[in-house]
């Protein structure tokens, strides 16, 4: 009998070859229900794998677990179960299908970062050792080992392309969605970037990240023998294609909202093998050439988008997306979020679009043509007792085109005041929302829990609605801490007469947490896609 046991649930064929890569080492498969105890009453127990989809029977094995020193590796089926083996702390992760051969490496790291066994400082060290080595979100290796994987080749051929990947605000996505979305997203990217270079003339490319979590990749391009190096103007098809597919992989498995913060900048460098210079001086002076380049190009793209802008200013380019809120309850209509989209593919996002407009000193003109183009849904869009949620940032305040007479039915409108940017003379403020509240208006705070849109916000404002953070939301019925700020949120809002939104629900989990918690109100994909509102014919951008 071996001394070294991996207990598991799951039945993919692949785990006995992996546990045949483990020097010594049993495969004991019990059913789910059973796993939990069975970790204690097996002594030789070193890791378990556990890959049911009941997040009950999973929290029972880790905590059981860890109770006895063992480290859990989590097979994955779906983003809800990554979430989950995230959240309590499971050791490794893998998704599934996976090979042996990955296996085999997540039982080993899992062992390696829950041996009870050792100093501390040991444990430490192992740790930040396999994070050297590699990125356990993307399953990517990293730069130092990359350079090792491919010294040999460099030499040989006596080049090497370096192509470096930024992609631009995937930092805006974990600001918005939280980390979890981001880490998702991070997933989905890796695997279309590989999926895209097996295709590709590049299949022989080594693709790695910086560093591990990092949310840039890096490829490396030593040309095959006898063939040339890939010129500059192959190297921009492929970036164009390569768009094309990481963006249609992500809006396909997150959505189009997510797709269209999507964009990336590729710089190339050519690297001549020099035997004079250290090989890794030479490849970093390569990889921060790239990355300058790569940088060069996003320059070069802010100034098309600010003229895009003007563009889109002048012709009125600009449709809306009326999202539906609902009572949690019965899934009624309650009201729409009115959401401001650029018709130039470039500002479809309203994030860009607003950075780019803060850029370029243009928000005033940009919330006047959105608030317009949202205003027109009253009549033509919305039904008589169904309100309207109008973003409204505290800077448009201070505009003087914007005041309480803007509205002709101010009692159907709810101004939600998404801070971009912070209040600075609340008193100042309050007297504005004062005369507008005398008129009909409503007052929703977007965004609590998150940026500026906090307790003194809320407590300053004396809001009608709380719209909750979608990064509250996302994978609450996971996180328990999420779920008591949700809970205390909602309490409060019973005690001062306002409603609660939790807006970004995606899933039937996420909706079934939030209604247990008594959210009043629902906003979310899960419920309702968003509704078009018809482009009047001025919207098109003219023809030049």
């Amino acid at each position: 009998m071996s001394d070294s046991i991996l207990l598991s649930d799951s039945d993919e064929a692949a785990l006995d070859p992996a546990v045949q890569q483990l020097d010594g080492w049993s495969l004991e498969r019990v059913t789910a229900g059973e796993l939990a105890n069975a970790v204690a009453a097996r002594p030789g127990v070193r890791a378990v794998v556990v890959a049911s989809s009941d997040p009950d029977v999973l929290r029972a094995v880790v905590e059981r677990s860890h109770s006895c020193g063992v480290p859990v590796v989590v097979a994955c089926a779906d983003d809800t179960a990554r979430r989950r083996a995230v959240e309590l702390r499971a050791e490794e992760w893998y998704r599934c299908p996976a090979d042996a051969n990955e296996i085999a490496q997540r039982i080993r790291s899992a062992v390696g970062r829950g041996s009870p066994s050792g100093l501390l400082e040991d444990r430490v060290e192992r740790v930040e050792y396999e994070q050297m080595l590699h990125d356990s979100l993307t399953g990517l290796p990293t730069l130092p080992v990359m350079i090792e994987r491919s010294r040999s080749l460099f030499k040989e051929r006596g080049e090497l392309v370096v192509l470096y990947l930024n992609f631009v605000r995937y930092s805006k996505i974990e600001e918005i969605y939280g980390w979890e979305k981001l880490d998702a997203v991070l997933e989905t990217t890796a695997a279309a970037v590989r999926e895209f270079l097996d295709d590709t003339a590049l299949s022989t490319s080594r693709l790695m990240v910086s560093f591990t979590n990092d949310d840039d990749f890096i490829f490396f391009h030593v040309p095959a023998t006898g063939v040339a190096a890939a010129s500059e103007n192959e190297i921009t098809d492929m970036v164009a294609r390569l768009q094309r597919h990481v963006g249609g992989r992500i809006e396909a498995q997150h959505g189009e909202d997510i797709a269209a913060l999507f964009d990336i900048y590729v710089g190339r460098a050519h690297v001549y093998y020099n035997p004079k210079i250290r090989l890794e001086r030479m490849i970093y002076r390569g990889i921060r050439e790239a990355a300058n380049a790569a940088r060069s190009i996003e320059e070069r793209e802010r100034g098309r988008r600010v003229a895009d802008l003007r563009s889109s200013l002048r012709d009125r380019a600009v449709y809306v997306d009326y999202h539906p809120i609902v009572v949690t309850e019965t899934q009624e209509i309650f009201g729409y979020e009115a959401l401001a989209r650029g018709v130039m593919r470039s500002l479809r996002s309203p994030e860009v679009m607003f950075d780019v407009a803060a850029e370029a000193d243009l928000v005033w003109e940009l919330s006047r043509l959105c608030r317009s183009r949202a205003i027109e849904g009253i009549e033509t869009r919305l039904q008589p007792n169904e309100l309207l949620f109008l973003n409204v940032d505290p800077h448009d305040f201070s505009d003087p085109a914007f005041n309480e007479d803007e509205v002709k039915y101010p009692e159907r409108v709810v101004i939600e005041i998404t801070e971009r940017t912070a209040i600075k003379d609340y008193p100042k403020f309050r007297e504005r929302l004062r005369i507008f509240r005398e008129r009909g208006f409503r007052f929703a705070v977007d965004d609590a829990g998150s940026g500026y849109a906090g307790l003194g916000s809320i407590a300053n404002l004396e809001p009608d609605f709380i719209k909750l953070d979608i990064s509250l939301i996302n994978a609450i019925d996971t996180n328990f801490i999420k779920q008591n700020l949700v809970e205390t949120m909602v309490r409060f809002s019973n005690d001062h007469g306002a409603m609660v939104i939790a807006e970004g629900v995606e899933r039937a989990e996420e909706f079934k947490t939030v209604k247990d918690l008594g959210v009043h109100l629902v906003q979310g994909f899960f419920l309702h896609r968003p509704l078009h509102l018809p482009l009047s014919p001025i919207a098109e951008p003219a023809k030049r």
